[in-house]
């Protein structure tokens, strides 16, 4: 099934600057597992039918594979997508479900197709959701309104979302505005039409700020870029920087502004790029482990994955030694997460002789057995 992996925890894409769609485009997307609630079940599809089902810890059923889609299972709600009268819509089920109208929030978020997002997974025990105008906000684990539709994205790029998960109890949202900026050719220089006058075309003006479980803006929007919080601090970038830091839940700057890109702090690191390669910084900002891997993503259960230049995927431990071997691939099926995933709730995902699997944190294989 063509699907971007439903964005939890999104890695925002978007400036301070004037962005064309092109660089939007380019700039890309990411998603952060584990935010303040492990996954209680695990999202599988079916070889066969291509349907999806859940599975538990050991690689057990949960429910047959009856839906379009699956996602995250947390605060126990799992996210899933049907085809009810014709039209793909999501909803949640809990863990007693047992066959289709078994719902603990009946599919109701309705999706333009089958690669549209509706509605994410719950972090924080509030899950981001769409109503029927195309607006965003949180609903509770009975799918009432925590904090009323309010985001909207901008028609420019609609595609862009405008506000994230919930993490340390709190989540990004977006500001886009278009204007009006000069078109330059690939050297840079201003392009003009034939009576001389610069060529200009509408772009999207984007700041990111953060909201509290309240729905209250407690940071303004005023950051190019944004990435979720963990343990307290989130990545940021400034208009006036090219490079990342970190804040506090006040907004106060806490890491300043030198990394290439950075992931999230989980269990006291954060994974950080610099000079092309990636290491894990301490709260101070301060290497732990050096920037020596190709990719590198958040520590879970004392493990995370991290890929060697020019190799393939394993996990490393604290000490940024490989604990469990590199031999996982990358996903080539588009929209797919591409890499192999964090632990979360004692199970990573990973690609594995050309196989989506899932493995405890000794490299068993789970899932399929």
């Amino acid at each position: 099934m063509k699907r971007r992996k439903l964005i939890t925890g999104l890695v925002t894409a978007g400036a301070l600057l004037l962005l064309t769609p092109l660089t939007l485009r380019l700039l890309g997307f990411g998603a952060t597992p584990g935010l303040e609630a492990q996954a209680e079940y695990f999202p599988v599809q079916d070889a066969e039918t291509g349907k999806w089902g859940f599975i538990d810890s050991k690689g057990d059923a949960l429910t047959p594979p009856v839906f379009d889609w699956a996602g995250d299972f947390r605060h126990g709600r799992g996210l899933t997508q049907v085809t009810l009268a014709g039209q793909p819509v999501m909803g949640y089920i809990d863990a007693s479900f047992e066959e289709e109208g078994d719902w603990a929030i009946t599919p109701r978020f309705e999706l333009a197709d089958a690669d549209d997002v509706a509605a994410r997974g719950f972090y924080d025990e509030l899950a981001a959701a769409r109503d029927d105008e195309g607006v965003w906000g949180y609903i509770d684990p009975t799918g009432a309104w925590a904090i009323e539709p309010q985001f909207a994205a901008h028609a420019l790029m609609p595609e862009l979302q405008p506000c994230g998960d919930f993490a340390d109890g709190m989540a990004w949202f977006q500001e886009a505005e278009a204007v009006m900026s000069n078109v330059t050719d690939e050297h840079g220089q201003l392009v003009r039409d034939a009576d001389g006058e610069i060529i200009q075309e509408p772009t999207l003006r984007i700041r990111y700020g953060y909201i509290n479980r309240k729905g209250d803006a407690t940071i303004p929007a005023q950051f190019a870029l944004a990435q979720d919080f963990g343990e307290g601090l989130a990545g940021v970038r400034y208009e006036t920087s090219d490079g990342w830091g970190f804040i506090d839940r006040r907004g106060h700057r806490q890491i300043s502004p030198q990394f290439e890109a950075v992931g999230r702090f989980s269990q006291g690191l954060c994974p950080a790029k610099l000079h092309g390669k990636w290491g894990y910084i301490d709260r101070e900002g301060e290497w732990v482990i050096e920037p020596t891997f190709a990719e590198a993503r958040e520590f879970e259960d004392g493990l995370a994955p991290a890929r060697e230049v020019g190799g393939r995927w394993g996990y490393i431990n604290a000490k940024g030694r490989f604990v469990i071997a590199p031999q996982f691939d990358n996903d080539p099926r588009p929209g797919m997460y591409n890499d192999a995933r964090p632990f979360d709730g004692g199970l990573a995902r990973v690609m594995l002789d050309g196989e989506a699997c899932y493995i405890d944190t000794t490299g068993k294989v789970v899932w399929p057995r």
